[in-house]
């Protein structure tokens, strides 16, 4: 029993490592001329994300905010 849990854990672990190691590299960005949305990057590439209603991604803190008003480069505002 124990050698099969090890061996279970083993390959658990070999499985798991790239992506670990993929998302410890991983990197947001903001989204050029749109601050509802933001770019997820990582080894694999970059995928553009939404914010929710009534956000928008905030650089400061690389996370969706309540919008600021003096933020520069949002040519989505009306």
């Amino acid at each position: 029993m124990f050698k099969k849990f090890c061996a279970v854990l083993f390959y658990l672990t070999l499985c798991a490592a790239p992506f670990v190691m993929t998302q410890s590299n991983a990197q947001v960005l903001p989204y050029p001329g749109d601050c509802s949305k933001y770019q997820q990057c990582d080894a694999s590439g970059c995928f553009v994300m939404n914010c929710g209603r009534g956000t928008e991604f905030n650089p400061a803190i690389n996370t969706c905010d309540y919008p600021l008003r003096d933020r520069t480069g949002c040519n989505n505002r009306g």
